[in-house]
């Protein structure tokens, strides 16, 4: 990917890794379309990036509806076509055993955490053709884990998981390539979430990060395509199995 005219979509930009995302792509030169449902927080960060010298579209909006989604593929050809979309909304939903939990919740935590990006990356394919583009979709420990009360948050990103290498199959043809990546545990708003009332200072803060997506911007698309990756491994030992 080109860096100097790059132009990148990314959910759930407003805060936490999505903002560490943001600011990595901006200060290599890429142009931003940037999406998350608090307006407020996005046009912080949006003006943080621009004021930085970055070019910024701010989508805001639920990435499951699809009218936000449409507008942020329109928003991305309008910068000039799209090398890189980033899945990194996700909904949290409850932490609790399964036994407990509310069945009809279910299908709004999956229309967030995998039909959004699923329906995102029908929409962005065509454009991320025209450049070897990349889909990186973001994934969590929970995905594997089995951790009790993750059940329905896990399951949806064990889902994602399975639709990202099956497009990475079916995409790979017309040049479109895609990683998964698992952050690992961060300090952030989600996290606090999933832990009310829990002191989480001993976990890093999301810039942590910070050097693996320095150094996954950098690669050529075709050459890191189908892999996992977890951002915070030691000794830039990033890539974990599939």
């Amino acid at each position: 990917m080109g860096q100097s005219k790059r132009v990148a979509i990314v959910t759930g930009a407003s805060r936490g890794l999505g903002k560490v995302i943001t600011e990595v792509l901006a200060e290599q030169g890429t142009r931003l379309v940037i999406n998350a449902r608090d307006e407020a927080a996005l046009a912080d960060a949006a003006a943080a990036l621009t004021a930085a010298g970055s070019t910024v579209v701010m989508v805001a909006g639920d990435v499951a509806d699809a009218t936000v989604r449409e507008r942020l593929v329109d928003a991305a050809r309008e910068l000039g076509g799209l090398d890189l979309l980033l899945n990194n909304a996700s909904s949290l939903g409850p932490i609790r055993p399964l036994m407990e939990f509310d069945v009809s919740r279910f299908s709004a935590i999956f229309e967030v955490n995998v039909a959004a990006p699923l329906a995102l990356i029908q929409l962005a394919a065509p454009l991320l053709a025209e450049r070897d583009g990349l889909v990186v979709n973001i994934t969590s420990d929970a995905a594997v884990g089995a951790y009790p009360g993750w059940g329905p948050y896990g399951s949806t990103k064990a889902a994602l998981e399975l639709m990202s290498r099956t497009f990475g199959g079916e995409l790979a043809d017309r040049g479109v390539s895609s990683v998964i990546v698992d952050p690992g545990d961060m300090r952030t708003a989600m996290h606090q979430e999933a832990f009310p009332g829990e002191d989480i200072s001993d976990r890093p803060l999301p810039a942590v990060t910070a050097p693996f997506w320095n150094w996954l911007f950098a690669q050529k698309p075709a050459d890191v395509h189908g892999q996992r990756f977890g951002a915070q491994a030691k000794d830039a030992r990033w890539l974990q199995p599939a």
